[in-house]
């Protein structure tokens, strides 16, 4: 008879090698036996697992809908929890496990969610930084002032891989202009002392922030980009500085967006039918930058017909871009779709009417315990479950 530990080994590399982005299949199997249970809620399991698939997956993403709540999206079997529908409320960001809402009307204006763990912190707001804050969303305030806003882990990658950023602390970025003198404006708020930095600005002329514009973070560097796609502001939330750099206008390439970060790089796109341009940017010292293009992706073989059919350039663009799983969304007469830079497998997630997606990538590897207490699966249907879902995982690991 094999002894038991070989038995949890042999089934610990098993477990391991189950996607990312099925949640519930590791959960199903832990409600199957103990032994089973012992092994997915082990620390060391949870570690291993993180370090095996390396980036973490994407569940799902959001939106924000009309006169209703914002909207999550699932792309996994991931689904969050009830409380988490507010109305009222505008999705600003997603980045390192944390959703960050607005609520203007609010004496308490944001709030940042765990979807994983269901964990909420208020953000309240300032008196030196009333005037950046208090701005509706789509609609300037009488000061002319508007603003966007970021929320990433306070954690530099020396001493998190932001794979596991659960329970904090976070950074939120605000930065902002004012239409009149093109000023640029900025400051922070830290989790772990519950304040709000110094408000800081820099003279730029015509600056305009992009409110539904994507940013992007690389360090302890946030940037955003203006509304006439033609520069990003920079805030160093370390050095507690701002900085502008001019994006370049490339001959026949339309307007390039700012999506994202991809290898420590910022990422911008433009789309010029039938093709998709990637186009990355490294800061330097006093706003200088160096362009590449990254890639060119034909859309023709990719996309259905009518997505392309008599489309121009401004009918089709990058609506949002999931950093780590290099998944981009483009939006379509047709509809939302996503596409894997990696393998070039297309999905269709949602209508035409979504402009701007904000992707939620995490893993659920600490919220296991929390959700097993919810699961009221039947033993022996969960089984045959899992068991099935590790046929396949074998058959696929084995090239049978």
């Amino acid at each position: 008879m094999r002894p038991p530990a070989l038995v949890d080994d042999a089934m610990r590399e098993v477990f391991t090698r189950l996607p990312a982005d099925d949640p519930r299949s590791l959960v199903h199997a832990a409600a199957v036996c103990r032994s089973w249970r012992g092994i997915l809620t082990d620390p060391g399991f949870a570690r291993g697992y993180r370090a095996f698939h390396g980036a973490a997956p994407m569940l799902g993403f959001l939106h924000n809908a009309y006169c209703a709540p914002n909207r999550f999206v699932p792309t996994s079997t991931f689904r969050r929890w009830g409380s988490q529908d507010r109305r009222g409320c505008h999705v600003l960001d997603s980045r390192h496990g944390i959703v960050l809402l607005y609520s203007p009307a609010y004496d308490v204006p944001f709030h940042a969610c765990d979807l994983v763990t269901n964990n909420w912190w208020e953000i309240e707001a300032d008196p030196k930084c009333h005037d950046l804050m208090h701005w509706w969303p789509h609609f300037y305030n009488d000061r002319g002032i508007h603003f966007t806003a970021t929320v990433l882990c306070a954690k530099d990658r020396c001493r998190c891989d932001h794979l596991d950023c659960h329970g904090g602390p976070f950074l939120l970025a605000l930065v902002g202009s004012a239409d009149k003198g093109g000023i640029a404006l900025a400051t922070a708020y830290s989790s772990e002392t519950c304040q709000w930095s110094d408000k800081i600005s820099l003279q730029s002329p015509g600056l305009q922030i992009d409110n539904e514009g994507h940013t992007a973070v690389v360090g302890n560097k946030v940037y955003v980009p203006s509304y006439d796609c033609d520069s990003v502001v920079e805030y160093n939330i370390r050095e507690q500085q701002l900085s502008v750099i001019k994006v370049p206008e490339i001959l026949g390439q339309g307007y390039l967006d700012l999506i994202g970060a991809e290898d420590g790089m910022l990422l911008f796109a433009s789309v010029l039918k039938p093709r998709l341009y990637l186009w990355s940017m490294e800061a330097g010292p006093r706003g200088a930058a160096a362009w590449a293009r990254r890639r060119v992706v034909e859309l023709e073989p990719l996309l259905p017909h009518r997505a392309l059919l008599d489309m121009s350039d401004s009918d089709v663009w990058a609506a949002g871009f999931a950093e780590g799983v290099s998944v981009i969304f483009l939006r379509t007469p047709a509809g939302l779709y996503t596409i894997e830079l990696n393998s070039g497998r297309v999905n269709k997630v949602g209508e035409s009417r979504i402009e701007k997606v904000m992707p939620y990538t995490s893993f659920c590897t600490r919220a296991w315990r929390r959700v097993l207490a919810s699961d009221e699966a039947s033993p022996p249907l969960v089984g045959a479950s899992i068991l099935f879902s590790l046929r396949k995982t074998l058959k696929m690991s084995s090239g049978g």
